[in-house]
């Protein structure tokens, strides 16, 4: 028996015992056929490795001859039809890189005999891009078949495992005579043939009503153009070896009845790169799936919304299996809470936290050791960090109103090696939220969830999944308020409220005291911190809200002071709104109805008041030596404020600030 390997032409005997294919004649209405073919030559046009007789497309009966060492292998086919190659071609699979692959035909059909049992061979292009290969065959008046969307080869040895030839493997090209160059040559000769008639045996597209008569119709359009424009593309030499086009036809787009149709030749369920750019965009511009929807209904070359629902679907649940998104109730009572293990194996157990399935948790976490473990690698190839280096990682948190009844609040962190990145807010990854207000009862229980990996990281760093090994230190920023919350601070109003030191709010005053950084002991039943694996040393206050609160009290003691002159409204409002415009700040004043008729101003955001700091001429609206010191003094602190955010310091530039900052 022959024994052929799959999808190539590399040739072995198996089955010694059955002698090499046998043959027989083929129906007595391909008998004359036949006979015509005994006066040729056996030929190998050098397409194939096997010969061949035919005189096709006169005679449809084709013989082949395959010749190994001393053995001669005889096959015959019959061509049903003859089909065509399609735009998007599929090739035979291969498995070395010395095997030809050859070009599978589309509506292909051919008869043939294994062991004796005559088959027929047809291939078929799906929706999805794949090649349906089908073998049917009679056994006692029934007919059966066999398919495969993998390769000719498997339903071939499908087929075989149907007949009990478990031990015998044949080659799908040798099957279905995909090798056989005659048959190759007239699907490219056919493909080439101009129009020259029209087909009067179909009705004028006019006199179709239904609407899938004339889908069916536009869908014959689109695959006779696509024929067309394949051989438009060879004739033009927009091909490599093979004939192979370098391009593709992806749609054609026609217009009837005001109504576009659309003949798309691409899958487009499997164009995720433009898919996920669709999904992103409307994630960034806040676009609903119904919004959408309605784009895509005006616009038709848009992908349709449910192929882009499917796609988010799938990202999603993607993004759940690497970064697993935990649902908690920070409203439990219970006075423990577990650890979230480093490995995340063990923490679908979170028994005091994680909600029952009919419960409806109000927050959610993250794991950092997880998202570390996704973002390490997208540093490395940013160049962020380098081998060596240690991760810097800064948490903080904030909350905010989001209507008049409900407040959230987030918790983050971010990479400190990145410099002024951080400051976008892309590189800021959050780790929890929750619907709640910023308390230490509840700040409490999300610290106990990240305990452990905190320690963790910091004792004994991470290995991505490269095997790189990467030390941690852990720092926390946030505003003032936030800060003092997760240090179990008192307010800035009580007596012991330095973040770092016990000096007392009366004894503020005094520069010449030295306080150093061993943190605020002297509250009365002050409770843990709720990250305890952050330094004390690593808690630093956000500079930017400093810088913003201070200047809001220095903008405030000037304008009060101005407010009791009389010549406020008809003079010095004027001045100095064109004193801002000088400078390039949208500012003015105006009289707030919730204040009862009081002057109020415009609210400014961080850069405007660097700005006010650094330029505003405080000296032109009070006089005298006064009026220098206070411009003197804002000055004085803008300069503190530029050596504060500096990212390195020297030892002269702290003593100096230390100095100015006394002075």
């Amino acid at each position: 028996m022959a024994f052929l390997n799959q999808e190539n032409n590399c040739f072995e005997s198996n089955d010694q015992e059955n002698g090499s294919l046998s043959l027989n004649q083929i129906e007595n209405e391909n008998s004359s056929s036949s006979q015509e073919n005994e006066n040729l030559n056996f030929v190998n046009d050098g397409y194939s490795t096997r010969s061949f007789q035919n005189n096709y497309p006169k005679s449809t009966f084709i013989k082949a001859q395959y010749i190994t060492g001393n053995k001669i292998f005889n096959f015959w086919y019959n061509v049903i039809s003859l089909g065509h190659y399609p735009m998007s071609v599929k090739l035979t699979q291969r498995n070395s890189k010395n095997c030809i692959q050859y070009q599978i035909p589309d509506d292909y059909c051919i008869e043939t005999e294994i062991y004796k049992i005559k088959i027929r061979c047809e291939t078929k292009y799906q929706l999805s891009g794949k090649v349906k290969f089908t073998i049917f065959w009679k056994e006692n008046r029934a007919e059966y078949s066999v398919y495969s969307d993998r390769s000719a080869t498997n339903v071939v040895n499908i087929f075989l495992k149907k007949i009990n030839r478990l031990k015998t493997n044949l080659s799908g090209i040798h099957i279905f005579g995909f090798d056989i160059g005659q048959l190759h040559e007239c699907r490219l000769k056919i493909e080439n043939l101009p129009i020259s008639h029209i087909n009067k045996k179909k009705r004028p597209l006019t006199t179709i009503q239904t609407i899938s008569g004339q889908n069916k119709r536009f869908a014959s359009l689109g695959r006779e153009s696509e024929k067309i424009i394949k051989s438009l593309i060879e004739k033009h030499q927009i091909t490599i070896k093979k004939n192979q086009p370098i391009v593709s036809l992806r749609k054609i787009e026609l217009d009837y009845n005001s109504e576009t149709i659309i003949l798309n030749y691409e899958l487009q369920k499997n164009n995720f790169n433009k898919m996920d750019a669709i999904i992103r965009a409307c994630d960034e511009s806040l676009l609903s799936r119904d919004g959408y929807r309605r784009l895509a209904a005006v616009e038709s070359c848009l992908i349709r919304e449910y192929l882009i629902a499917n796609r988010r679907v799938e990202i999603t649940n993607l993004i759940n299996e690497k970064i697993r998104i935990n649902t908690f109730n920070i409203n439990k009572n219970e006075d423990s809470y577990e650890n979230l293990n480093i490995s995340e194996e063990n923490n679908e157990n979170i028994d005091n936290i994680m909600v029952d399935d009919i419960e409806i948790g109000n927050g959610v976490y993250r794991s950092i050791y997880t998202l570390l473990q996704n973002l390490i690698k997208i540093w490395k190839q940013s160049s962020f960090i380098n081998p060596g280096d240690i991760l810097k990682l800064k948490l903080g948190g904030d909350g905010r109103n989001v209507g008049r009844k409900q407040s959230h609040v987030m918790l983050t962190f971010c990479l400190l090696n990145k410099g002024e990145e951080v400051l976008k807010p892309e590189n800021q990854y959050c780790i929890c939220l929750y619907i709640g207000h910023e308390r230490y009862e509840n700040l409490t229980k999300i610290g106990q969830i990240f305990q452990q990996q905190l320690f963790d990281l910091k004792n004994n760093g991470i290995c991505d999944n490269d095997r790189m090994h990467w030390k941690i230190e852990l720092f926390f920023s946030s505003d003032w308020k936030f800060t003092y919350i997760t240090m179990d601070i008192n307010a800035p109003n009580s007596k012991y409220f330095y973040l770092y030191c016990n000096c007392q709010s009366n004894l503020r005053w005094d520069m010449d005291r030295t306080y150093e950084n061993k943190g605020n002991d002297a509250c009365e039943n002050r409770k843990l911190a709720i990250f305890p694996a952050i330094n004390q040393e690593n808690y630093i206050s956000d500079e930017l809200h400093l810088f913003l609160r201070i200047v809001d009290v220095l903008m405030e003691c000037f304008f009060n002071d101005l407010f009791k002159k009389k010549e406020f409204e008809k003079k010095i409002k004027i001045e100095i709104e064109q004193e801002m415009q000088k400078i390039k700040v949208h500012f003015e004043f105006f009289k707030s109805n919730s204040t009862g008729g009081k002057w109020n101003w415009t609210s400014l955001m961080g850069p405007d008041k660097k700005k006010v700091v650094e330029h505003f001429p405080i000296s032109k609206f009070i006089s005298g030596f006064c009026g220098i010191e206070i411009e003197k003094l804002w000055r004085d602190f803008f300069n503190l404020y530029q050596i504060l955010r500096k990212p390195v310091l020297l030892d002269s530039e702290i003593d100096k600030f230390e100095y100015d900052a006394k002075n």
